[in-house]
This record gives C-alpha cells, sequence and structure tokens, in this order.
C-alpha cells in the first residue's frame, strides 16, 4: 500500500534522495485516508507542510483536525496556510469557518474582513462577518455587515434573523421586529428568530404577544435560550418571582455565555429577598460583560 510505505519512508529517516516529494506525501496521505488510516494520513500531510511549505496539504490537514474535534490544531494549520497564501479566498474561508464553529469570533471576524473586502459583492461574506461581530459583542459593526448582506442578495431569512438580533442588542427595538418578523414570513418555525421577535416584543411592552412568540420557539426548540428569557422577564413583570426565577435558571442553563439571564436573575432573586444569590448572580453578570468588553478591545485591536 503506497501510503505504508511513504510512511515508512518518512520515519525511517533516510536521506533526502530516498524521501517522497509533495505530491507523494500528498498521495500517500489521500490512500491512507482511503484506507482508514486517518494518522498515517496526519503525518505525511505534517511532513508536506513543514517540509515543502504546502498549502494544499495544510489545508487537508486541518480538516482532519477539524474533523477529529481539534480545533486549535485546526486553526493552527489554517494561520500557517494563512501566512503562506495571505490573500487565498479559500483558505481564509476555512478559517472563518473553524473559527466561528469553535466560538473564537474574533478570529473569524479578521478573516471575514479580509473576505468582505476582496469579494465585496459575495453577500454570504459579509452576512458571515456579522455573525462573527454579534458573537464578539459588537453589534454596531454586526448590523452594517448584516445590512450589506440584506442589500446584496434581499430577503434571506437568515440574514433578516441575524439583523434583527443586532438591532435587539442595539435596544432598537421597532426595527428588529420589523426584519424579525420579515425573516419568519419565509421561514415561520425556526426558534431562534421566533425567540428574537419575543425579545423585541417584551421590550416594546407587548407581553401578550412576547409570550406568545416565546411559546413557540420552545415548542420548536425547548432550550431556546432567548425563549426562556423571554417567559422569565415576562413572569418577573407578574410578579410571579418564582416562576420568572425557573425560567432565568433555564436560559442560562441554555446559553451559560449570556450576560442577560444573570441581570434579571439578580433583580429576582433580591425581590425574593435572597441578598447573596442576588450579588453573586450581579457579579456573573459584570464578569461575562467585562468578557464581552474584552472581545470587542480585541476586534479593534485587531483592525
Amino acid at each position: 500500500m503506497i501510503a505504508a510505505l511513504l510512511l515508512a519512508a518518512v520515519l525511517s529517516g533516510s536521506n533526502a534522495q530516498q524521501q517522497p516529494d509533495r505530491a507523494a506525501l500528498l498521495a500517500g496521505a489521500a490512500a491512507a485516508l482511503r484506507e482508514g488510516r486517518p494518522a498515517d494520513a496526519q503525518r505525511l500531510l505534517q511532513q508536506a507542510a513543514t517540509r515543502f511549505h504546502s498549502v494544499a496539504a495544510l489545508m487537508q490537514l486541518a480538516r482532519l483536525q477539524s474533523g477529529a474535534g481539534d480545533a486549535a490544531a485546526a486553526l493552527e494549520s489554517l494561520q500557517t496556510a494563512r501566512t503562506l497564501a495571505p490573500n487565498s479566498e479559500e483558505v481564509l474561508s476555512a478559517f472563518a469557518q473553524v473559527a466561528l464553529a469553535a466560538r473564537r469570533p474574533v478570529p473569524a471576524a479578521g478573516a471575514l474582513e479580509a473576505l468582505a473586502r476582496m469579494c465585496p459583492d459575495a453577500a454570504q461574506y459579509h452576512y458571515l462577518l456579522g455573525v462573527a461581530l454579534m458573537t464578539a459583542g459588537d453589534p454596531v459593526r454586526a448590523t452594517d455587515a448584516l445590512q450589506t448582506a440584506d442589500t446584496l442578495e434581499p430577503g434571506r431569512p437568515l440574514t433578516l434573523a441575524a439583523l434583527g438580533l443586532a438591532l435587539n442588542s442595539r435596544k432598537q427595538f421597532a426595527e428588529a421586529k420589523a426584519a424579525l418578523t420579515r425573516s419568519l414570513e419565509i421561514d415561520p418555525e425556526r426558534a431562534e428568530t421566533l425567540a428574537a421577535l419575543a425579545e423585541a416584543d417584551a421590550s416594546l411592552g407587548d407581553l401578550g404577544a412576547a409570550e406568545t412568540h416565546a411559546r413557540a420557539a420552545l415548542a420548536a426548540s425547548a432550550n431556546e435560550p432567548t425563549a426562556h428569557l423571554v417567559i422569565g422577564m415576562v413572569r418577573l413583570q407578574q410578579q410571579r418571582y418564582e416562576e420568572a426565577r425557573d425560567e432565568l435558571v433555564n436560559a442560562s442553563i441554555a446559553d451559560p455565555r449570556s450576560p442577560k439571564a444573570d441581570y434579571q436573575l439578580s433583580l429576582v432573586y433580591a425581590r425574593l429577598g435572597d441578598s447573596v444569590m442576588a450579588e453573586r448572580c450581579l457579579e456573573s453578570y459584570r464578569r461575562k460583560l467585562a468578557e464581552t468588553n474584552e472581545r470587542v478591545k480585541a476586534l479593534r485591536s485587531a483592525r
């Protein structure tokens, strides 16, 4: 088997004339994959990347690493590929996708900003940039990117939903409701969009619509965090504090990175007379908010 022979040659310490060239290493890696030996394929690809500075080998290696759940190694391989081919659309796109999947929005946004400059008419890159910026905690720039995506390809429900989320974060609830309503006209059962609309409803004072949309979101996805958050906020305003607490705890469990539920929980515990838990939730809220601010600073520094 060619892969086994190539791997043996690489590991045997034979001299440079006997070692396989770049094409042979890549062929050996492909054969190893066909034969169900991904570890051997990774070794051969790493050899090709190290000896020949092969971007193709690094891309394939990153796919294997990502598929094996090692996002950090995949990002390291792709960062090396970016150094070798800084203007490659394929490399930048792969880096952004792996970074987003690994919940690393700051490096993802950097790659996507480059892609949006290189391909200004590609709505998908502007959309993904908006998602990365929102995840990092910069809804202002996210709004700009998502509005550009919506202009380039009007009426895409995912773009409109993401735009609604960004506008909610900016407290522009009427504009958010308009975008989210348009999204639901096209894709009426998407849980995240229903929950975002519920948040806009609640913030605009329409508690009945907020609960209706939140319940619809939970029917589609029982662990939708914003839907639990909204029902908790509604129960808080109704002074049903125990129910509010339970819903907000569910929201915090479903999305432990978000500070929103912690702040609302601090209010609920204060109403329940539990000052210790109220302070603990407030402290968690401040910590998560500080983490978000650090991500935004990192974004600005990267620019």
